[in-house]
Order: structure tokens, then C-alpha cells, then sequence
């Protein structure tokens, strides 16, 4: 691609709106292939969206050389916290690795349930999807699509937050450094 195109296209992926969640999931050691131990798993993603009205469904972007990958798939159920505007420690706070307290129920200090499903429910945010994996999509892209049937929907009140609001970034041609 020439360096005006990609150029334009950078701008354009700018344009795109984009919120910022904490996916959450947890699998059984048993059915982890690079863990001897239960493990839960949790990061910041910015790629979400709603994709069906009935069943409902959404869609989330995971990078694919991430623990998420692994442990969503293995486990077929995840969480996906929509994180409030005067919660913006927790976009650092959970693009880092994850850091679980097992004897306390915390995930990267941030207390923790277990939902009906087996996904963990944090403790935090305006909103949380707890769901069932309904379909996982590759592509030669770095990351895959994750389609999730929420089955239970929680709010909390709030306004969520977006990228215009911070300072991170997440889009556009290049990837994150």
C-alpha cells in the first residue's frame, strides 16, 4: 500500500468509535495446554460490538498470541465489563498481564464472582455481558473474532468511557508498540 493510501486509511480507523472493556474468562487446568493450574484471565480490548439482535450476540476482537485466546477457548465462556468514565486505571491496570489472588477472588485487584456460566464477573464497570462462545473467526489478521450469546446482562449506571476520552490508542495501521 502506498504511504498516502495507508495514510488515509490510518485517519479513517481513527474515525471508527471505540470504548474500552475487560474481557474476563477462566478454564480448568485440565484443558490448558501452557498451564498446570486453574487460571483466570483477564485484559483490556477495544474491539467490541454488538452483532445480532436475536439471539444476541457480540463480537470481540483477541489478539491471537494472547492468554485470552487460549483460555476463551478452552473455556467457551467469557465476560466483557464495559469500563466507566472515572475508571480509567483500569485500561492500564488490565492491559498488563494477568495478576489473580485465588484465596481472595481478585484479578489484578479487582474483586471477582463466578457467574453462571463459570466467567468470572468483575467487580467494577457501568456494564458486564457474561456469554457462552458461539463462534470464533480467523483470519490472516493478528487477531481473531470471538462471537459471544450473552446470556446474562448487568448494569450498574455510568456513562462508559471512549478512546476520544484518554490517551491510549488502539486502531489504525500499525500495531501497538
Amino acid at each position: 500500500m502506498a504511504d498516502q493510501a495507508k495514510e488515509t486509511l490510518n485517519k479513517a480507523l481513527h474515525q471508527l468509535s471505540y470504548g474500552y472493556y475487560i474481557l474476563a474468562t477462566r478454564a480448568d487446568a485440565s484443558d490448558l495446554k501452557t498451564r498446570k493450574e486453574d487460571w483466570v484471565s483477564a485484559g483490556t480490548v477495544s474491539w467490541a460490538t454488538q452483532s445480532s439482535f436475536e439471539p444476541p450476540l457480540i463480537t470481540v476482537a483477541i489478539q491471537k498470541d494472547s492468554d485470552l485466546n487460549e483460555t476463551i477457548q478452552k473455556s467457551q465462556v467469557f465476560s466483557l465489563t464495559v469500563i466507566g468514565k472515572d475508571e480509567k486505571e483500569l485500561i492500564k491496570k488490565f492491559a498488563e498481564d494477568s495478576k489473580v489472588d485465588y484465596s481472595d477472588n481478585k484479578v489484578n485487584g479487582v474483586s471477582y464472582k463466578e457467574g453462571k456460566t463459570g466467567a468470572p464477573l468483575l467487580d467494577c464497570g457501568v456494564a458486564t455481558l457474561e456469554c457462552t462462545l458461539e463462534d470464533a473467526l480467523t483470519t490472516d489478521g493478528d487477531h481473531l473474532l470471538f462471537v459471544g450469546r450473552i446470556k446474562h446482562a448487568f448494569t450498574s449506571g455510568g456513562d462508559p468511557i471512549t478512546e476520544r476520552e484518554v490517551n491510549y490508542e488502539y486502531a489504525g495501521t500499525s500495531p501497538r508498540k
